[in-house]
């Protein structure tokens, strides 16, 4: 049980922060995997990743809203406290707002937030070659890797292929230990 009644999963529960990049595995199938390991999947958007994804189907799926915007103090209820952060897919523009601390949506303020809590975070980029080979993406993805986040990227995967397998993403999360 949580602080305020709620139930928490065996796997505990995962932040899952989509960005505006096509998923072509589908976003349904990854939270479903997810939540088959045991996680209990809360879904958070930039305002362009919900252009790629039905998010009623997110939240029939999930039991949570999509948040894409900051709640207002005192409207709402917050989400359960996290136990894992997956970003993914994560765009060119999100990866380098989120290694440089450019908060300037909820969900990668959100991300910013996960990692100085100390919560493990998974991102899994997702963009054209052409900008995976920038400087900045480069230089980002280290920063990244240098702060302790776990980045799921393959540079020399064609594009099409560039997004590993739901199964590897899933099995890229941290196990999770129950105490008692």
């Amino acid at each position: 049980m949580c602080d305020d009644g709620t139930r928490r999963s065996p796997g505990g529960v995962l932040y899952l922060v989509l960005s505006g990049a096509p998923a072509p595995e589908g976003i349904p199938r990854l939270i479903s995997l997810c939540q088959a390991a045991g996680w209990q999947v809360v879904a958070f958007s930039t305002p362009d990743g919900t252009r790629f994804t039905d998010t009623a189907e997110l939240e029939r799926l999930t039991g949570e809203p999509v948040r894409s915007e900051y709640r207002m103090p005192g409207t709402g209820k917050p989400a359960p406290p996290a136990d894992a952060m997956l970003a993914c897919p994560l765009t060119f523009n999100s990866v380098n707002k989120f290694a440089h601390g450019h908060a300037d949506n909820f969900a990668i303020g959100l991300l910013c937030e996960m990692l100085g809590y100390g919560v493990p975070v998974v991102i899994v980029p997702h963009c054209k070659p052409q900008l995976a080979s920038h400087v900045a993406f480069t230089g980002s993805l280290a920063a990244l890797r240098g702060m302790g986040v776990r980045v799921l990227f393959d540079a020399d995967a064609p594009y099409e292929r560039r997004l590993p397998p739901w199964s590897d993403v899933v099995a890229a999360l941290p196990v999770m230990t129950t105490t008692g």
